[in-house]
Formats: structure tokens, sequence, C-alpha cells
């Protein structure tokens, strides 16, 4: 492995997952099983967070392998912005769940989102598009955080939507995923059911043969 300076080099890592198919949320889920023994944080550098931009789409492979150049002649940088990048996760994670419990997010999750917002702001720009003008993004160029404009619009884009109220926490034990509950009757309880809800499923047929075997 590469030499290890925070917010440039990057771990070996592990498949990205973008269960929620939302960006902000899959952006918050770069933490798992968070405040557990095994709770495991996929943005430690600078590289994580431009793998984590490419594969969930924020990025193209030019712009990450560009952006990545850049990190390594400007480590200082790059470690600011995996720093921001850091605090945006937190409190969006923090909005969400507050939204999913029926609480009030904190004003100073929302500033920080607002922070961001401003600075994504100044990126975009209106395209002509085939029947309408859409939004879009003005080239990014070599500036380390263009990945964190996408995940802030998205967060308002949700936040400001009509589904809000199905933004979900996962009941997985040791997960804790943000996901939207798409469900008919909105009864979905899990990320993945494939992953936690399988797993859930396993511990209660043990715990049904421990019970009957007692």
């Amino acid at each position: 492995m590469a030499e290890s300076a925070r917010g440039v080099e990057s771990p070996e890592v592990d498949h990205i997952h973008t269960a929620s198919k939302e960006l902000c949320l899959d952006f918050t889920n770069t933490v798992s099983a968070r405040g557990s023994d095994a709770a495991r944080d996929r943005l430690k550098t600078y590289a994580d967070l431009a793998a984590w931009g490419e594969e969930a789409g924020a990025l193209d492979g030019e712009a990450a392998a560009a952006l990545l150049q850049e990190a390594a002649m400007d480590a200082a940088s790059a470690e600011r912005v995996l720093e921001r990048a850091v605090a945006l996760r937190e409190a969006l994670y923090r909005i969400f769940v507050a939204q999913a419990e029926g609480l009030t997010p904190s004003a100073c999750d929302v500033d920080r989102l607002n922070a961001e917002l401003k600075q994504a702001a100044a990126r975009r720009r209106l395209e002509a598009g085939p029947a309408q003008y859409v939004w879009d993004w003005e080239p990014g160029g070599r500036a380390l955080d263009q990945a964190l404009w996408r995940v802030a619009a998205s967060a308002a884009d949700l936040l400001t939507s009509g589904e809000l109220d199905r933004v979900r926490r996962c009941a997985g034990d040791e997960c804790g995923w943000l996901f939207i509950d798409r469900s008919k009757n909105r009864s979905r309880r899990w990320c993945d059911m494939k992953e936690c809800g399988n797993v859930a499923k396993v511990r209660r047929y043990r715990r049904r043969q421990k019970v009957e075997q007692s």
C-alpha cells in the first residue's frame, strides 16, 4: 500500500454499498454499525472520498483520477476537504435520523448543510434540455470538494421533497444505514433484505430453536 498520509492516500477499500439509491443517504452510509464495537468508517482518506464519489456517481472516472493527482500535490487542502466531508456526513445523518423519528434537527447541523449548499450554489447552472431547462454543474476542474456539491444538493432535494417522511433507519443489528421506504404500505424495515433482512430472519429462527429445545 502507498504512503498513508491521511487525506491523500487510501488503504484498500472494499465495495462501497449504495443501498439507498439517494446520493445524500448513501453518503451517510459510509459508516456501518454506528455506535457499536463493529463500527467501520469508509471515509478515512481523501482517496476514499474520491473512490466513493466515483462509485456513487458523484464523480466520473476522469474527474476522480484528476482529483487524486491534485490531492497528492496539495495534501493540506485534501485534508481540509476530507474534514468538511465527514462533518457534512455526520450532520446529514443526524438531520435525517431526527426527521425519521419525528424530531427537530439541530440548527447547527442545518447550518452545516447550508454552508455546503452555498458552496454548491456557485457551481450550478441551467442547461437547455430536449423539453425544458435542467440544472447541471459547471466543470469541477480540480476543485477537491466537487463531490460535496452534489451531496449537499441531493440532501436539499430530498429534504424538500414529498419523500422525506419515507426516510428510515435500518432496524438491523449493528447497521443503522438510512434508506427510503418506497413500499406501498410503508412497512420496510431493512436497508437491504438480502443482507440485514436475512440476518434478522436467521437470528429469529435460531432463537425459536433455542426456545423449543429448552
